[in-house]
This record gives structure tokens, sequence and C-alpha cells, in this order.
């Protein structure tokens, strides 16, 4: 077999060229750019995902707060009857407790005894008033 003599090598191999400023320049700007708009993309993601999640909140806050408002609202409501039904009772009552008599304590303990007590005292006393009968 015979080489050719103009063939020394038998693979070529392109010769390095001279990287330019210019164009290393450009690369590292766009691989900065693409970093930092990659960057800016993320923090972008976060700010909004964790304002969403605050507002979330918020309007769960906002409903117990409304959701206790409106107990607040009917206790209220039902303070301001009772106390007017407090106030009509109020009017109500000093004409009936004038109309009553108040019982001197006298009064009071003369109450008749039970229907038991009666039955009871009643035969005793009826064998001890019996009168002697005199055979003349």
């Amino acid at each position: 077999m015979e080489f050719d003599q103009k063939e020394e090598t038998p693979f070529n191999i392109p010769e390095k060229k001279k990287t330019n400023k210019k164009t290393l320049a450009i690369y590292i700007g766009a691989g900065l750019i693409t970093i930092s708009s990659l960057i800016y993309g993320y923090a972008s993601y976060q700010a909004t995902y964790f304002k969403d999640l605050e507002i979330k909140n918020l309007k769960a806050q906002l409903d117990d707060a409304s959701t206790k408002l409106q107990r607040i609202d009917i206790l209220e409501n039902q303070v301001k009857e009772l106390e007017a039904s407090l106030v009509a009772k109020s009017t109500a009552k000093p004409s009936a407790i004038k109309k009553t008599k108040i019982l001197s304590k006298k009064e009071t303990k003369k109450v008749a005894p039970s229907k038991k007590a009666a039955k009871k005292t009643k035969p005793s006393k009826a064998k001890e008033k019996k009168p002697i009968k005199k055979v003349s």
C-alpha cells in the first residue's frame, strides 16, 4: 500500500480559530441576561404566589369577622327585645303590686289548718268536750 505524500496525517483536524473578544462578550452578556431573567421570573412567581396566599388568608379572616358581626347583631336585637319586654313587665308590675293587700304578721299566722290536721284534732277535741250526763 502506498501512501500519498500529500497526506501526512490520517485525519483532518481543523485549526483552532482565535476567539474574537466581541463574540465572547456577546455570549457572556446573553448568559447573564438569561440567568437574570430566570431569577426575575422565579422571584415574580414567588411574589405572586405569596400575594395570592395572603389574599386568601385575608378573605378567610374577613368572612370570619363578618359572621361574628352577624352574631353580634342578632344578640343585640335579642337584648333589645328582652329590655323591651322587661320594661313592659315593670310597668305592669307596680299596678299589680299596689292592688294586692299586704298582710300583717298576725294575719299570716292565722292560716287555716290542712284537712288532715283538722280531722285529727276534731275527734280528740270532741271526746274531751263531751259533757257528762248526770242521771237523776
